[in-house]
Order: C-alpha cells, then sequence, then structure tokens
C-alpha cells in the first residue's frame, strides 16, 4: 500500500509540474494556448512572426514556421486518456492526490485582466429589442405593396444605429469551455501572407462591450488554417471574426488543407457580422471585403444589424469568395446572411463550389444587400450547392428592402432561391428591381415571396434584362408576382430564353412570363431549342375583390388589373420565336381556379438545327422506322393517336398533344434502338414528361413494354403488363 501511495504521489507531481512547464511557455516551437492570455501575432518585414501573449514578447516565429494556437485543454485530455487505473480516479486531469496535496501553481498562471468582469446584461436586451419592436406586424400582407411605404418611412427616420458606449468595468465570465482571451492578427506587408493555426480555439467575450475575440488587421493577407472545433463570441458591436475595411485591406482566407477537419463557429456582437464588420460608429466604415473561404465548416451568425459573413450595419460586404466547404451564414435582422448589413450592399459575391447556405434576417437578402436600400450586385455561382433565403422583404438572391438585384450569374450548379414576404426568388427586394440577370447551366428553383416574381422584381419592382440560355428553371412567382418578369403592379421586359428546359408560373392574376398583377409584359424572345412552359397565374373569387372576382394572367404578356370601370384580363402577347429550333417548343397553360386546364396550346419553332448536332431532330413520323414491330402511341382505350418522333442526340423524343395516351413498343424496337446509339426515350404529353433507360426497359426482360399518361400521373407498366394487355387488346 505504501508503494501504491508512493507513486500515486509521484505520478500527481509530475502531472503538475508538466503542467507547470507548459503554462510558462509553449509546448514546442509555433504552439502558443490561449488560456495563457491574449496572443497579438505581428508579421515582420523578413517573413517572421512575432507573437506576444500579455503583452509580452514571447516568441519569434522563423520564417517558414507554423504559429498555431491552441488550448491546454488538449493536453488535459490527453494526461486523462494515458492514466488507468485507480490513479486516474477521482481527477480531474490525473492521478489521486491527499485531499491536503496541492501542486505548485506557475507565477505567471493568473486570470488575464478583465477576463471574468460581468456587464449588465438588461442594457443588451433593450437595445436589441428597440429594432424588433418597429417591425411591422402583417408584413406578410402582398395584395397592396405600398401600404407600407408611410410605416416604413417612419421607421427610418425614427431608427438611429445604437451609439457606442464605454465598456462597463466588470464582465460576467466565459461559458463553459471557452476563455476570455483574444487574439489580434496584425500583417503590414501587403507581398507576405500572415499564417496561423486555430486548433480547438474556444473563445467567448459576448458580455465585454467593444472586444473582438478575433481581430484581422493590416494590409498584407492572412491565411487561417481550422483544426478542430472552434468557436469565436465577440461582444456588442464587434464581430465574431473582425475584418475591418477601414483597417484591413489584405485577404482573409479560411481553409481546411490539411487531413484534421476543422470547423468554426463565429458569432457577432449587435450591429456587427458573424465574419467581416463591425459597428465603428454611425455612418462610418462599418463594411468588409476581401474575404475568402476554401474548405471546412463555417458557420457564421450576425447580430442585430449584421451580416452572417458581411457588413455591420451600415456597411457593406465585398468581394467575398467561396470555393469548397460547408458554409452556413446567418444575417440578424436588417442583415444579409452574405452581403450587407443594415443600409449596407452585397457586391462582388462569388460561389466556385461547396455547399453554402445563406440566410437573411428581417429584410435582409439570403445573399446580396441588408435592409433599408442594400442592394445586391455582381453576385456569380459558377458551381457548387446553393441554398439562399430571404428575410421578409429581402430577396433570396440579391437586394434586401428597397433594394434592387443587378448583375447576378448562374453558370452551373444547384441553385435554391426563396424571397421572404415581398421578396423575388432572384432580383429585387421588396420595392426593388431585379435587372441583367443570367443564367447559362445547372439547375436553378427561384421562388418569389408575396406579391414577388419567381426571378425578376419584388414587390413593386421589374424585372428587366433576364435571360436564360441554358440548364433547367423553375421559378414561381408568389401572389401576384410573375413567374419570370414583374412584381405586382409592376412590369416584366426584354426577357430572353435561348437555350435549356423552363417552367415559368406567375401566382394570383399574373402572367407566368411578363407582368405582375396590374403589370405589362414586353419584348419576350424564345429561341434555339427551348422548352418553356409558361403557366398563367390563376384567376381568383372573392366578393371583397371589385366585380367580385379578379381574373387570370397571361401565359407570356400582361398580369390582369382592374380599371375604374372595367375588369381586365391579362393579356396574352406573341413572343418572338423566329429564332425557335423544332427541338425547342412555348408549351402555354391557364387553369381554372379550382386547378382544372381552362385552355392550353403549344408553339413550335421551324428552325431546323445544323446536321450532327445533339439537337438535329430525326425525320418526323407517326410511327418511328425500326422494323417491324415499331414504336406505337394510342389512347389508354387502344384507339391509334398520331405523334411525332424526334431524335435528339442520345434521347429520342416522342410527343402526343393528348392529356392521356400510352406508349408502347417491342423487346425488337428497344434492341434496334440501341444499335443506333439511342439510350433513353423521352414520352411528352400535354401535361407530362417521362424519360425511360432502354437499357433498364431490355433488362426487364418480356416480348413489350408500355408507358401510361393520364393528365399528371404516369404508370409504367411491368413487362408481364404490357404484354398481357397487348395479348388482350390485339
Amino acid at each position: 500500500m505504501r508503494k501504491n501511495d508512493a507513486f500515486r504521489r509521484a505520478a500527481a507531481l509530475m502531472a503538475a509540474l508538466s503542467i507547470t512547464v507548459s503554462l510558462a511557455a509553449p509546448a514546442f516551437a509555433g504552439t502558443y494556448y490561449i488560456d495563457d492570455g491574449d496572443i497579438t501575432i505581428t508579421k515582420n518585414a523578413d517573413g517572421s512572426q512575432t507573437i506576444k501573449q500579455q503583452g509580452k514578447e514571447d516568441c519569434t516565429d522563423q520564417v517558414g514556421d507554423k504559429t498555431i494556437i491552441t488550448t491546454h485543454k488538449e493536453a488535459t485530455t490527453t494526461l486523462e486518456s494515458d492514466l488507468e487505473g485507480p490513479a486516474a480516479e477521482d481527477s480531474g486531469f490525473g492521478p489521486v492526490v491527499e485531499d491536503n496535496y496541492q501542486p505548485a501553481q506557475p507565477e505567471d498562471a493568473e486570470e488575464p485582466e478583465g477576463a471574468d468582469q460581468p456587464e449588465n446584461a438588461d442594457r443588451k436586451e433593450s437595445d436589441e429589442a428597440q429594432k424588433d419592436a418597429d417591425q411591422p406586424e402583417d408584413a406578410d400582407q402582398p395584395e397592396d405593396a405600398d401600404q407600407q411605404e408611410s410605416a416604413d418611412q417612419q421607421e427610418s427616420a425614427d431608427r438611429q444605429p445604437q451609439p457606442q458606449q464605454a465598456a462597463p468595468v466588470a464582465a460576467a465570465a466565459p461559458a463553459p469551455g471557452f476563455c476570455g482571451n483574444i487574439i489580434t492578427v496584425i500583417n503590414n506587408f501587403a507581398d507576405k501572407v500572415l499564417n496561423l493555426t486555430l486548433k480547438d480555439v474556444k473563445i467567448d467575450v459576448s458580455d465585454t462591450d467593444d472586444k473582438a475575440a478575433l481581430s484581422v488587421q493590416g494590409d498584407g493577407n492572412v491565411e487561417i488554417e481550422l483544426d478542430g472545433n472552434n468557436e469565436l463570441k465577440s461582444g456588442w458591436h464587434r464581430a465574431g471574426l473582425e475584418k475591418n475595411a477601414s483597417e484591413a485591406e489584405g485577404t482573409l482566407t479560411l481553409k481546411d488543407d490539411n487531413k484534421e477537419a476543422g470547423s468554426l463557429t463565429a458569432k457577432g456582437g449587435g450591429s456587427a457580422a458573424g465574419i467581416g464588420g463591425s459597428y465603428n460608429g454611425y455612418h462610418k466604415n462599418n463594411g468588409t471585403k476581401n474575404i475568402i473561404i476554401t474548405g471546412g465548416t463555417v458557420n457564421a451568425t450576425g447580430g442585430q444589424c449584421g451580416a452572417g459573413i458581411g457588413g455591420g450595419s451600415d456597411g457593406g460586404g465585398k468581394n467575398i469568395t467561396i470555393s469548397g466547404g460547408t458554409v452556413t451564414a446567418a444575417g440578424g435582422n436588417y442583415g444579409a446572411g452574405i452581403g450587407g448589413g443594415d443600409y449596407g450592399s452585397g457586391e462582388d459575391i462569388t460561389i466556385n463550389g461547396g455547399t453554402v447556405t445563406a440566410t437573411g434576417g428581417f429584410r435582409g437578402a439570403g445573399i446580396g444587400g441588408g435592409g433599408d436600400g442594400g442592394g445586391g450586385k455582381n453576385i456569380t455561382i459558377n458551381r457548387g450547392t446553393v441554398n439562399a433565403t430571404g428575410g421578409d422583404e429581402g430577396a433570396g438572391i440579391g437586394g434586401g428592402h428597397e433594394g434592387s438585384g443587378e448583375n447576378i450569374t448562374i453558370k452551373d450548379g444547384t441553385v435554391n432561391a426563396a424571397g421572404g414576404s415581398r421578396g423575388s426568388g432572384i432580383g429585387g427586394g421588396a420595392q426593388g428591381s431585379g435587372k441583367n440577370i443570367t443564367i447559362k447551366g445547372g439547375t436553378v428553383n427561384a421562388a418569389g415571396g408575396n406579391g414577388s416574381a419567381g426571378i425578376g422584381g419584388g414587390s413593386g419592382g421589374s424585372g428587366e434584362n433576364i435571360t436564360i440560355n441554358g440548364g433547367a428553371v423553375d421559378a414561381k412567382g408568389g401572389n401576384q408576382g410573375a413567374g419570370i418578369g414583374g412584381g405586382v403592379r409592376s412590369s416584366g421586359e426584354n426577357i430572353t430564353i435561348s437555350g435549356g428546359t423552363v417552367t415559368a408560373a406567375g401566382g394570383y392574376f399574373a402572367a407566368g412570363i411578363g407582368g405582375g398583377s396590374g403589370g405589362s409584359g414586353s419584348n419576350v424572345t424564345v429561341s434555339g431549342a427551348a422548352q418553356v412552359t409558361a403557366v398563367a397565374g390563376k384567376s381568383k373569387t372573392n366578393h371583397y375583390y371589385p366585380y367580385n372576382k379578379i381574373d387570370s394572367g397571361a401565359t407570356i404578356g400582361n398580369g390582369s388589373r382592374v380599371t375604374s370601370d372595367a375588369l381586365v384580363n391579362g393579356e396574352e402577347i406573341q413572343a418572338d420565336i423566329s429564332g425557335l429550333m423544332t427541338t425547342g417548343y412555348i408549351h402555354h397553360i391557364i387553369y381554372n381556379e379550382d386547378g382544372s386546364v381552362k385552355q392550353e396550346w403549344r408553339e413550335f419553332g421551324h428552325l431546323q438545327p445544323a446536321p450532327d448536332t445533339p439537337n438535329a431532330p430525326a425525320e418526323e413520323s407517326n410511327e418511328v422506322d425500326l422494323g417491324t414491330p415499331g414504336l406505337h402511341v394510342e389512347t389508354l382505350e387502344g384507339s391509334p393517336l398520331p405523334f411525332n418522333a424526334r431524335r435528339q442526340g442520345s434521347t429520342l423524343r416522342v410527343t402526343t398533344d393528348n392529356l392521356s395516351a400510352r406508349l408502347y413498343g417491342t423487346r425488337q424496337a428497344l434492341e434496334a434502338l440501341r444499335e443506333q446509339g439511342v439510350e433513353q426515350i423521352q414520352f411528352v404529353t400535354t401535361l407530362k414528361t417521362t424519360t425511360l433507360s432502354v437499357e433498364e426497359l431490355l433488362a426487364e426482360g418480356g416480348s413489350w413494354f408500355a408507358l401510361e399518361h393520364d393528365g399528371l400521373v404516369s404508370r409504367r407498366l411491368s413487362a408481364a403488363q404490357a404484354e398481357s394487355l397487348k395479348c388482350w387488346m390485339h
């Protein structure tokens, strides 16, 4: 027993001494512990980096050396895992010791100044609540976009940014697992890069006003490698990871290049961004610029009036690029998810890859402008998966409240953009226009909020110069907003679709493509191999409406409107289809109020594609000449129906202008198609399109195959069912 006690005392002494040594100096060159006090890293002219801790110069990392900031929790965890048996029990970090035993403590292990100062949290809550109290209760009312203007003007006049206040004498202790020390990074050399690694760093100074957990400063570039789980929570007026445009011209890069998975969670204080700009005073430069994210998991949350990634209150977010990783950004009320804070714009934002989820606060865009006039400009999505949701009155991608969305380009990737109430999916926020919007490829789903277009203007805003060259695009207008074009009482003009598959559906009373309710549509062109489905906004009966009913909008053209003495239906306009190929079309649909089809028609192109191109059609016929037997189309009762069959690259497109029809054929036909290089069959009826793989049909076996369309319902018969059906009918 005495030997065991002696062993336990010796183990305890060794553990205490090891911790004492680690507190006094880095465990190895280039590694520093945030638990030991504030850290300042400064880039030198020769490329080395000087590190000061608690105001004292601690070390200079040589050129090329890594600077790593971590926490003693890693050392503690390692120590715990190395101890086994009774000696590891009953202790938070190491061996059991007698009750009266106290290990030696380092002389400089006092708590850093100001780390545990309490603060009057009630004042902060009161300040946060001030702007919330100004929000209109019925911001979701879409049918009269102007009814809030006077209230908005009064609110804008009454609301002023919160003045900076001196930090209180005391602050509350950081949350468990966090420390109250901060990091400052300074690089004043534009031709040199300051490299830093954060490893499991957790800083919480949220209860200390005007204190940033991590601040990046200077004209030089800073690259931060993320290892482990890192969290930064800053005080009032300060960004979680601060990079102010006024004091940091260089580029900040967040990356996860090594094999150790890394993440960063950054939360800004009131009026500040999660990552980016702090609040430095009314009408001062509270924005940020030059931020790049290439990897890792990044979560950024802005405080009240701040963007998730971008500007603080009264500040913009510019030159923000995301090329990889998983990025989630949420703006506080009046802030964009990625872009501007309140009154601030979001400009030159590029997404080259990764998964990005951006959510705007009240009146802020998902990606783009903040509230109260913040626009979204020069936004480009090249690749990746993007989910952008605007707060009420903000666009999914584009402008915040009263802000326009301009020069927005989508080249590829998957983009889901949803506007808040009165905000477009892609384009303008409430009362803002959507201009110069181009979609070249990818999968794009855009949904407007009440009174707003799917792609184009917000409530009360126009949609202009919208071009779609390719991709799969689904644009849905909110109540009284066009699918593609204008918001309520606003126009949609200069809309060109030259490729891709496009579905545009207007909200109640609005056009599918063109004007919102009460707005006009003009200069619509459909060309090339574009395949467009334009769905008019439905009519609606309500005894509160003039004449008890407002009729549907046009498929392409104007929204319906009410004049002083008449109800005017949405007027159709003729789109310019002079350049439309035979492989392209416009499918027009108008529904009754109950959802049944009121009117439907198609327009086909007349230009033949050049030979040997993917869009070159096969010769038209009512039966594909593949030998005997071939492919056939008939009613569900078995009567023959006329159809067109066109070869488009490796796809055979079989079209019949009927709501219900059956496509059937033999195994020999499928084998002949495969020999000719056809990989899939696309069956198109009035409301439904289904694509079948030739290889999959052959793999099922059987001598017959069959596919049925009945309105919007598709039913593929098994090989046995198809053969039984043909035997019964023939």
